[in-house]
């Protein structure tokens, strides 16, 4: 298996060359575009990405353990296909629209300043999860575990208290309509 250890990647496509690299630790990918790649049963560990291009990318089976994306375009990613071992993520001015967190245990997450439009969190475990400044116009929340979550400073949240878990969550007033929106109610 072969690994990259403390590797800055710039500017690269997923190249031939990083395709036989098994094991990333530490390393640190830096506006590349890895647009529809197929990283498969692939680890990550320690691992940043910055203003990279990861749009409909494959991670089945793959480990993100303790990884950061920054500023990253992230459509469609299916997250819940990632390996669940070690499965720690954070994400920091990033678009994660049409993304799939489905099942998943994203327990203590952080999503700053995110746009995570038409995002499925169906049965998802996001207790303690922070939501700052992010955007959550239409993101899926069914059965899911939000107890402490900081909903505060998100924007465009619809969710029904009914069908989640959502004891201590915060929420700002503003936020109010979006949780009573099954009901229809006018709230001037």
């Amino acid at each position: 298996m072969e690994e990259l250890i403390e590797q800055t990647i710039t500017k690269q496509t997923w190249t031939p060359e990083l395709k036989q690299v098994q094991e990333f630790y530490k390393c640190t990918f830096e506006q590349c575009d890895f647009q529809s790649a197929e990283l498969l049963d692939l680890i990550f560990t320690n691992c940043e990405f910055k203003s990279c291009n990861l749009s409909n990318v494959s991670l089945k089976g793959t480990q993100l353990d303790h990884v950061v994306f920054n500023d990253c375009k992230m459509l469609g990613i299916h997250f819940n296909e990632c390996n669940s071992f070690s499965f720690h993520v954070n994400f920091s001015n990033s678009v994660l629209d049409y993304s799939s967190f489905f099942e998943r245990n994203i327990k203590k997450f952080q999503f700053d300043h995110c746009s995570l439009q038409h995002v499925d969190f169906e049965r998802a475990n996001l207790q303690q999860a922070v939501f700052r400044k992010a955007n959550l116009l239409n993101a899926r929340f069914i059965q899911s575990n939000l107890e402490g979550c900081d909903f505060r400073s998100s924007i465009n949240i619809q969710l029904d208290p009914e069908a989640n878990r959502m004891k201590k969550s915060k929420f700002g007033r503003e936020q109010l309509s979006g949780l009573l929106l099954k009901y229809q109610l006018a709230i001037d």
